[in-house]
């Protein structure tokens, strides 16, 4: 049996989102943007995967950290772990602080055309 639970103190959240983008080059962009609630530690994961127009690449990535915000001030808690990953040579996908947000980054490469999907799912106090 499942217990579900309401949340019964301030802060944190937990919650997740499918994105999609897709890349042409090897410049990084951002995937999805997880904002960081004000006093509060938030988990993240991110399961990325990406293919090529033509199949010929392909790649997933599973990856997690813990971030707290303390009085606005976003820290990386330990450091981020790749849980599973497959990429073609140049291509990454990592978790990036950005003001109070967590911005979740992809990279292809060169003069390549890849669309990328991630599910990112992320519980916090």
């Amino acid at each position: 049996m499942d217990i579900i639970r309401k949340p019964t103190g301030s802060g944190g959240s937990s919650g997740g989102a499918v994105t999609t983008v897709s890349t042409t080059n090897a410049t990084v962009t951002t995937i999805d943007t997880v904002p960081i609630p004000t006093n509060s530690v938030l988990m993240i994961k991110a399961k990325v995967v990406g293919i090529k127009d033509d199949f010929a690449m392909k790649g997933g990535v599973e990856v997690i950290g813990v971030y707290a915000n303390k009085a606005g001030t976003v820290t990386l808690q330990g450091a981020t772990t790749n849980v599973h990953s497959y990429r073609e040579t140049g291509w990454d996908v990592t978790l990036v602080i950005s003001g109070t947000n967590v911005l979740i980054r992809v990279k292809g490469a060169a003069a390549t055309n890849i669309s990328w999907k991630s599910v990112r799912t992320s519980v916090g106090v």
